[in-house]
């Protein structure tokens, strides 16, 4: 691309369920712009797919790095046209191809793509991941030259929360957070509470915060963060590198309370027990701060980019060595620790949890209520979705009733605190409907029975001659999409799926199909349960 680079996106930025790996580049609202290969180097890998990174390009560099190039709108011709051929011979959109090592050679500064909006973008641009080839680990492009990226622009830092972590544990006098507006000074930064925040037993720290480039207005993610205690470091996160099997730990490093209940991003300076997540460098006790004397002490955390442009902040507690209020005594259906598997059993309800499931023990409550909504279970409330999961629990519904002949319909079904009703999975077995999640809160059982919906953009008998592609549209409610596939004159044709449009995109020029003639299309979706739509067309083309 050679336009003056503008990113929207850093590495290991805070996302939902991951960190960002790699870079965005803003593309000026627009596919089309030519990407370039950043070295010499051979294509070792090709994927097409309707989410996720949509079209994207692997390339093996003799440097040891290897780089990505996602969101993509085509290929380099050679590699377009291996693709098709690969795409008709699968009879299918979504393809993992690995061409052999020296097919498609390219050098630096070689147009090898255009920029697009494919997968699970949101808008046009370029997603550039560099990787360490021998573990595919994503590493920070920031830290190596020639990418063009200008930062003069220190890092903001919007806000410090302070956390009682413990059943002894308060902030001033209250078992519940302190948030603290920080007030600004050239980088140095002080907070705006009225009195020093008093402490009693272990306590944890989180910063609000994020960096800016030039040529951007965007916030992106820092690259360090360091917290000092009365001048002690006690933890240090630095983003040069994670590898993609460790990347859900975000849920573990974020309040994912706040990303739940109002959006925000904030890192946590203090480590949860199940935490395995690479980029903490050091640390003392955990990042926990326990505070049992009678004493002020001084807080400070630094936060730096990739260019060396620093912010800071620092501020005062005040320690206090017996505690306001009496210890905490919880209330809970069940103890389920954090490192070990564990089961919960109630009447309707089975919940197995494996170990290393949660980052932290949890005081686990259950509950439930009945609906008037037409499910065909009560709802059972599984703690709360404000508690996050790494990975995913074994979890039985029993319904009250199975109408006949919907055995294969019926499924697990959560409600967020929102009130949004989504398809979890499952399948009926043994009295239960059994399913994976990955997610806590309401759950209930319902039925999917309504077929995907399916159209053609154009009506029958209409004149497509000269057109170089036709669309439809496919959508299914509930369960999603499963699969669908298109046919012109009986024979299989290439429908490339943009599934954050609900779109299929048929393109008759690259199909063999014969030209000004009369054609039938039939397309057949099919949903998750197994719901299915067929419809048929004709047209000139």
């Amino acid at each position: 691309m050679r336009d003056v680079p503008s990113l929207s996106a850093s590495f290991a930025e805070l996302r939902a369920d991951h960190f960002h790996t790699g870079l965005d580049y803003r593309t000026g609202g627009v596919q089309g712009k030519d990407v370039l290969a950043v070295d010499e180097g051979f294509v070792y890998r090709i994927a097409v797919s309707p989410t996720g990174f949509g079209k994207a390009l692997y390339v093996r560099h003799p440097s040891g790095l290897s780089s990505v190039y996602a969101h993509l709108r085509s290929f380099r011709p050679d590699i377009e046209e291996y693709v098709l051929q690969n795409q008709y011979s699968q009879k299918s959109f979504s393809v993992s191809l690995f061409p052999q090592r020296n097919q498609f050679r390219v050098t630096r500064g070689e147009v090898i793509a255009s920029s697009g909006n494919s997968g699970g973008s949101s808008g046009p641009h370029l997603h550039f991941e560099l990787r360490d080839s021998a573990t595919e680990d994503p590493v920070n492009p920031l830290n190596y030259d020639g990418l063009g990226i200008s930062d003069r622009m220190r890092p903001v830092i919007d806000r410090v929360i302070l956390y009682p972590l413990s059943h002894r544990s308060t902030v001033n006098g209250s078992r519940t957070t302190l948030t603290l507006r920080t007030v600004p000074s050239d980088g140095s930064y002080g907070v705006s509470a009225t009195t020093v925040p008093a402490v009693h037993g272990e306590t944890g720290i989180g910063i609000k915060c994020w960096d800016t480039f030039d040529n951007s207005t965007n916030r992106c993610g820092v690259y360090s963060i360091e917290m000092l205690a009365d001048g002690l470091k006690v933890f240090s996160f630095t983003a040069d590198r994670f590898s993609y099997s460790e990347t859900r730990y975000i849920n573990a490093h974020i309040d994912y309370a706040a990303r739940i209940n109002s959006g925000e991003y904030i890192h946590r300076l203090h480590i949860q027990p199940g935490d395995r997540l690479s980029m903490y460098d050091s640390h003392v006790g955990r990042g926990v701060l326990s505070f049992n004397d009678d004493a002020e002490h001084e807080i400070r955390i630094i936060v730096t980019d990739t260019h060396k442009n620093k912010s800071w902040v620092t501020f005062r507690v005040k320690s206090v060595s017996r505690s306001p209020l009496p210890p905490a005594e919880p209330d809970c259906s069940k103890v389920i620790p954090w490192g070990r598997a564990s089961d919960f059993t109630a009447d309707g309800i089975r919940i197995h949890f494996p170990a290393g499931a949660l980052y932290d023990t949890l005081w686990f409550n259950h509950k439930t209520r009945k609906s008037n909504n037409g499910y065909l279970a009560p709802i059972h409330t599984i703690h709360n979705e404000t508690v996050p999961l790494h990975d995913r629990i074994r979890l039985s519904v029993r319904p009250d009733s199975v109408p006949r002949g919907m055995e294969e319909k019926i499924c697990l079904a959560q409600i967020n605190n929102k009130g949004t009703v989504s398809y979890a999975g499952g399948s009926y077995r043994y009295g239960f409907v059994s399913g994976e999640v990955n997610r806590l809160g309401d759950y209930t059982i319902t039925a999917d029975t309504v077929a995907p919906e399916a159209r053609f953009s154009f009506a029958r008998g209409a004149n497509l001659t000269g057109r170089s592609q036709f669309t439809a549209t496919i959508l299914d409610e509930f369960s999603g999409i499963g699969k669908y596939e298109m046919l012109v004159d009986g024979e299989w044709i290439l429908a490339e799926y943009d599934a954050k449009n609900n779109l299929l995109i048929c393109r008759p020029g690259k199909s063999g199909m014969k030209e000004n003639t009369t054609h039938t299309a039939e397309l057949r979706v099919t949903d998750n349960r197994g719901n299915s739509r067929t419809i048929k067309t004709e047209f000139m083309w």
